[in-house]
């Protein structure tokens, strides 16, 4: 019964974060680490999409979760960039303080790897690509916490903290957009 009642939350849960737009997050297990993809497709300018990706001082203000983030060294196409914060869902929530090494290929792609915080390993890659009016946004991840991760609810809750970020990234992306329009 838990365990049913838990499974109806958690689609729940993952339902009410999608947005309309076309949205897929992915995650499984390989190992100590989970591997997340996460996709989406929508029209928006990839310069607009470029700004809210790389204005990481930002996210606090529309990432779920987040309570910090702060470029905290830039040069040139590199950043050191430290989040803080509490993800999860349900009664698993677990922190989330990681510390950046960033490097961004302007208005293609983000990568970026955990140089400090709570993960013993935390990958990612946010690509962008224009296809005539649609933007094509994903994001590839590899992250090996530092923490206990329940094997099931463990890999669910970063699925849906991935997403979280994802979509709130897709949202503020498609808020400047119309701002933009108007």
């Amino acid at each position: 019964m838990k365990v049913r009642a838990a499974a109806a939350l958690l689609l729940l849960l993952a339902a009410s974060a999608v947005n309309a737009q076309r949205v897929s997050v992915e995650a499984r297990r390989d190992g100590d680490a989970v591997l997340v993809e996460a996709r989406a497709q929508f029209k928006a300018d990839a310069r607009l999409a470029w700004e809210v990706l790389t204005g990481y001082d930002r996210y606090a203000l529309f990432v779920p979760d987040l309570t910090s983030s702060h470029i905290l060294v830039r040069a040139g196409d590199t950043a050191i960039v430290e989040q803080k914060g509490m993800a999860g869902f349900f009664l698993f929530r677990f922190p989330l303080e990681v510390r950046l090494a960033v490097t961004e290929q302007p208005f293609e792609q983000v990568s970026a790897r955990a140089i400090a915080g709570n993960f013993k390993e935390m990958t990612g890659l946010y690509r962008l690509a224009s296809d005539g009016e649609d933007l094509q946004f994903s994001y590839s991840g590899r992250l090996v916490p530092a923490f206990d991760l329940p094997p099931l609810v463990g890999t669910a809750a970063v699925r849906i903290a991935v997403e979280k970020q994802f979509v709130a990234l897709v949202r503020e992306i498609l808020r400047r957009e119309k701002d933009r329009g108007s």
